[in-house]
């Protein structure tokens, strides 16, 4: 696919899949390394592990492997989509590395990823195996990037007692949002759709894409996969509090330093989180 094609078929349909973005070479190496980082540090990684051994949301894991690195810069068609998308160089922001499907409801990213300006965000997808119905695909909703505007300064007068004083995290504002999209998308009629890759393809989605993890039905086998946030350098990225108030006043300019990797940049932080259950300096990992 052409990056024509691939950028066409994100703003027509919500999401792009760039068949084999990524050589599997690369994806090899960077599963070498995570292979052997588990090894290494299994008195770490094992409180994460599922009973086969299968990672799940590793936050940032990244930052501890070049690999991982090396697959955000090497997918070269993905980042000219994204690049023509944000009108300025790609960066990446955060990721989350999977080895079983996630197997999440329906969603937009907006909520805890809400940039100043908006609409600075895009989610990158790696499939690290390739992955069909038995391994949790992801899931989309084409055409639910464009469903009509929600207001979600009302939505915030009916879910917090201060609507000035909202705070970061809330599952009673991210669940009464993804509701309310869910409820928009079955009454246009959008339809569910299961995307089917092999490992070095890559999946795009718009920050308003309706999207999910379908069940991963076959525990056995692995649905390893690099989650990529990606957004231009410098730009701020909030969470609920901004989401429901967007006139608050908050910087304009990202409060994180980036390094540079082969010409990319990568924002920096200083810990690997475990499933938003624990985290780890970055390190204790290498």
């Amino acid at each position: 696919m052409s990056m024509t094609s691939g950028w066409d078929q994100l703003i027509e349909e919500g999401y792009a899949v760039i068949p084999s973005a990524v050589d599997v070479g690369v994806c090899e190496d960077a599963l070498r390394q995570v292979d052997a980082l588990k090894k290494a540090h299994v008195d770490i990684v094992s409180k994460n592990a599922d009973e086969f051994g299968h990672l799940y949301r590793v936050v940032n894991l990244h930052l501890a492997l070049d690999g991982l690195k090396r697959a955000f810069v090497e997918n070269q068609r993905g980042l000219e989509v994204c690049d023509r998308f944000f009108g300025e160089p790609t960066s990446l922001y955060t990721t989350l590395y999977y080895e079983r499907g996630s197997e999440q409801d329906f969603h937009r990213d907006t909520p805890y990823f809400s940039t100043k300006p908006a609409g600075k965000y895009l989610g990158v997808w790696l499939a690290l195996d390739d992955v069909d119905d038995e391994n949790g695909p992801l899931r989309v909703t084409p055409g639910s990037h464009v469903l009509p505007p929600i207001n979600v300064e009302k939505m915030a007068a009916e879910i917090f007692p201060d609507p000035t004083n909202i705070p970061s995290m809330s599952m009673e504002g991210w669940n009464a949002y993804q509701g309310e999209v869910q409820k928009q998308a079955r009454e246009h009629g959008l339809m569910q759709k299961n995307v089917h890759v092999r490992r070095g393809d890559v999946i795009i989605w718009h920050p308003e894409m309706l999207h999910g993890g379908a069940p991963h039905t076959n525990k056995v086998r692995s649905r390893r996969s690099l989650v990529m946030h990606v957004t231009p350098a410098g730009v701020p990225v909030y969470h609920i509090d901004v989401f429901f108030n967007p006139s608050k006043k908050v910087p304009t300019r990202a409060g994180w330093e980036y390094e540079e990797f082969q010409k990319r940049k990568i924002a920096k932080f200083d810990q690997v989180d475990f499933g938003h259950e624990y985290a780890v300096s970055i390190n204790k990992l290498r």
